[in-house]
């Protein structure tokens, strides 16, 4: 290749000594007319000094080599020369061949796009995962927050349910039945005592013993109306409890009676809802869509939960209700109205 290019030159070089340069046949042609380089610039509009790099084959590095051909051009044409001959002799000794353009192999191409749809695909499954982690995490949030709160009132009912209350009538009769007894045994030993007549010196303090006992009997009877006392405040206790859970009862009753409510829920941006009124009655549950403007009623107090309020508007019968204090960025749950 090297041998080649140096043959080229060779055979070149001889033909571009002998071919006079643009500048030189601009030269002769002047001399032969007997003009001056003063005479020919002021014909061109010119300066002498450019006319002068212009016989010598000079460029002008501030000037560009289009406007450089084309004072070549009408300099030729002054001085009744073939301008074409002169700008090939101008072309073939001041412009340069570009090199070739290096081509891409298309199969290394092909190569680099698949590399980079592989990437691409592997990012979009990453995106993925983490967009499912997230929905999977806004819908069990509210489940767990709603746990405490069902515990809370089954723990309250079954501890309403199972208060024991005493019987009154079972504690009289125990000591009833006990002082009866009680009273009953000095008639038994009188009557198993007469028919002995040699224990008639132990008889009397075995009188006394009996009527001693019977006394502390007697004692102890006298001593259940305070027992009964007890059970009756006892009684009185679950009384007002019971009325206690027959007024909440009443109260919750009163409340689902009232008129439901006309709500409006504007959505600037995706948002987890879960709403519930009085009732219980599931109103809207699940993602709203960004721009979607939901129109819906229920029996207050309505409970709202949002996963992202700040993306979220609210009013009520027509009235705008402020929600400022639950958009911090965090899930938050309330109740209509405010």
């Amino acid at each position: 290749m090297v041998s080649e290019e140096n043959a080229a030159e060779e055979n070149n070089s001889p033909s571009q000594e002998n071919t006079p340069s643009p500048g030189q046949m601009l030269r002769e042609r002047r001399e032969a007319l007997g003009l001056s380089q003063q005479q020919v610039a002021e014909k061109l509009f010119l300066k002498a000094n450019q006319i002068n790099d212009l016989e010598e084959d000079r460029l002008d590095d501030n000037a560009s080599i289009t406007f450089t051909k084309g004072y070549v051009r009408n300099y030729a044409k002054q001085l009744g020369l073939d301008s074409a001959a002169v700008i090939a002799a101008f072309e073939q000794k001041h412009v340069k061949a570009d090199p070739p353009a290096k081509l891409q192999s298309f199969s290394r191409r092909v190569a680099k796009q698949t590399h980079d749809d592989r990437w691409m695909m592997v990012t979009y499954l990453i995106l993925l995962l983490i967009i499912a982690g997230v929905v999977a995490w806004w819908y069990q949030q509210p489940s767990d927050d709603t746990q405490p709160e069902e515990s809370i009132v089954s723990s309250v009912k079954e501890e309403a349910s199972s208060t024991p209350i005493p019987s009154a009538t079972s504690v009289g009769g125990i000591s009833t039945s006990g002082a009866n007894d009680t009273l009953g045994a000095p008639d038994s030993v009188d009557s198993s005592s007469t028919p002995l007549a040699g224990e008639s010196d132990q008889a009397p303090a075995n009188n006394n013993e009996i009527q001693s006992a019977g006394n502390e009997d007697v004692e102890q009877a006298t001593n259940v109306p305070d027992e009964s006392n007890n059970v009756t405040a006892l009684i009185a206790q679950s009384d007002d409890n019971r009325v206690d859970l027959d007024t909440v009862t009443r109260t919750s009753a009163a409340e689902s009676d009232l008129p439901p409510i006309s709500m409006t829920f504007t959505f600037d941006d995706d948002c987890w809802v879960n709403i519930k009124d009085a009732n219980g009655e599931a109103i809207a549950y699940g993602v709203k869509q960004s721009g979607r403007v939901m129109e819906i009623q229920g029996v207050p107090p309505v409970e709202v939960t949002l996963g992202a309020p700040d993306n979220v508007r609210i009013s009520v019968n027509g009235e705008p209700v402020d929600i400022s204090a639950y958009q911090n960025g965090r899930t938050s749950r309330f109740s209509l109205p405010i």
